[in-house]
């Protein structure tokens, strides 16, 4: 999974100005949920290692809610100085 993101994220390229820092954003979003999170909460772990598991399954969606408050409080800073397009 790990190495499926890393090599979905390097597709993306560097940011080339701030439209396309908050659309990469977006997209990683979506590449973490995609190759990470939702593989993940569908996992039925052996049993030997489901205590492990459900504790990434925790952080996994803990991970998930930070990055839309971070993202969040980003559009607010980003709307004060005026950048409407990193705003939504």
């Amino acid at each position: 999974m790990c190495e499926d993101f890393a090599a979905r994220e390097q597709k993306l390229g560097k940011p080339t100005g701030p439209q396309d820092l908050a659309a990469r954003g977006k997209r990683l979003v979506a590449i973490y949920e995609g190759t990470i999170l939702r593989p993940l909460l569908a996992l039925d772990a052996p049993a030997g290692v489901a205590p492990q598991a459900a504790a990434l399954r925790v952080v996994a969606r803990q991970l998930a809610a930070r990055n839309t408050t971070l993202n969040g409080q980003a559009g607010r800073i980003a709307a004060q100085l005026g950048a409407s397009s990193c705003t939504s």
